[in-house]
């Protein structure tokens, strides 16, 4: 259907195949945000790729960029332009990068020591919780989202044009109440259709103009943000038409595994693993760089929340007031929402990769705004029933456990009836032996 560096990305039905290179990919069912797909010989379930890196299957590196179940759970239909069919899915040569680091950049300077985690919680179609929806559009965020709160309204951690580009428009947005958040769209001169959208520079440091032409890594401007966090949303969008800023959150291209390749120079993930640690949960975004801890399990991350293909969002709600919160987990997750899900156990799982050995650990447990029921085990040792009857929080004991399978495993169990909910706000733990 379109390129956009060395991927190739294909539009597929339910029984629908492709012939890429030589190797037949068919798409066999899909389930949620799971697709199982075919890829030559083998059989494969991938989740549409939010935040989750490609598979390598043979010569060839595959990932499902977007798929019918998510586009029906988002208000904005528009988002999910590209997808036409069952699934989309991008397909490229292992052999090859995602995109030519001889041509392409990382949208944010390193020059001031920028580091990313890429686990800031508003990433591609992350799933926009109910209680921080602002407005009737979109419930899934349009881009990758960067900490820059070190950033906001300074010369610092300058935007940069991701490849060789013209600057299409420069618009401010007009439902920002501080007045100084911008947006800048640039269009590639390598690929006709496919624009980069920057969202929340700083107004009064946008060093570019109508019509300039950029090379790749040339300075755009800082970041302001929105009205609590600084950051910048970065989009790839591909349309036969120049996007207006109103419709420059349609045909939005699924770009995680590209940028996540640019900055750590490789496709396929690492894992981070932990000796040590202090875990927050639902904290706002300002406090700790958006880092949730409300998603899925990713290896590259070290830590998250063992989900299935029975909940959509890949993720788990949470509780905010103020700068502080909590993850709050029900037996049936988004009720009465297009995004309803029903956990088919009576408990979530917290992982996180560590060294095996013995470990201390204890937790906060609660809800910030409800009263809460919830039962702790770490690794296979009862914590004990922690009941709120009002909001409000509680430490269990320290546990001393022994980890011999490189997760230390944090076990939840959840009121089965969905009366209450169960929360937990922090983690602490610490290698002991």
């Amino acid at each position: 259907d379109f390129t956009w560096g060395n991927a190739s990305y294909f539009n597929l039905k339910t029984g629908e195949k492709i012939d890429f290179k030589g190797t037949e990919i068919k798409l066999l069912q899909i389930r949620n945000q799971y697709n199982q797909l075919q890829v030559g010989t083998e059989i494969i379930w991938l989740k549409v790729s939010r935040r989750t890196l490609p598979a390598v299957l043979g010569n060839l590196r595959i990932f499902v960029a977007d798929n019918r179940n998510l586009k029906a759970i988002d208000r904005n239909k528009e988002i999910h332009g590209l997808l036409k069919k069952d699934a989309l899915i991008c397909v490229s040569s292992d052999s090859l990068p995602l995109l030519n680091p001889d041509e392409y950049f990382f949208p944010v300077s390193y020059s001031d020591g920028f580091l990313w985690s890429a686990e800031e919680d508003s990433y591609m179609f992350s799933y926009i919780l109910p209680a921080e929806r602002k407005t009737k559009g979109n419930n899934m965020n349009t881009g990758v989202d960067f900490d820059l709160q070190d950033a906001r309204g300074t010369e610092k951690h300058w935007i940069v044009a991701i490849e060789n580009s013209k600057v299409i428009w420069i618009e401010n947005n007009p439902q920002d109440k501080t007045g100084k958040e911008a947006s800048v769209l640039l269009e590639s001169s390598s690929q006709p259709g496919i624009y980069y959208l920057y969202q929340h520079l700083f107004n009064k440091k946008i060093e570019v103009r109508h019509g300039q032409k950029l090379e790749r890594g040339d300075m755009i401007g800082t970041v302001w943000g929105d009205e609590n966090w600084g950051h910048l949303t970065f989009s790839v969008i591909r349309s036969d038409s120049v996007p207006s800023f109103l419709n420059s959150d349609h045909n939005v291209v699924n770009c995680f595994p590209q940028i996540f390749e640019l900055y750590f120079e490789q496709s396929v993930g690492f894992s981070k693993y932990f000796t040590k640690g202090r875990i927050f949960f639902g904290k706002s975004r300002s406090m700790n760089g958006d880092q949730r801890n409300l998603s899925a399990f990713e290896q590259y991350s070290g830590k998250g929340w063992i989900l299935g293909d029975w909940d959509i969002t890949d993720k788990v709600d949470c509780a905010v007031k103020g700068n502080d919160g909590n993850a709050r987990l029900w037996k049936i997750l988004f009720k009465d929402s297009n995004a309803e899900s029903t956990n088919p156990a009576d408990f979530y799982d917290f992982e996180i990769n560590v060294h095996n050995g013995v470990y201390r650990i204890r937790a906060k447990m609660g809800d910030i705004l409800l009263p809460t029921w919830q039962k702790v085990v770490f690794e296979g040792i009862d914590a004990g029933i922690i009941s709120n009857e009002k909001a409000g929080f509680n430490w269990t004991s320290e546990k001393v456990v022994k980890v011999n399978d490189g997760k230390l495993t944090v076990r939840i169990f959840v009121d089965n009836t969905n009366e209450k909910p169960a929360g937990i706000g922090e983690i602490v733990f610490q290698k002991a032996l």
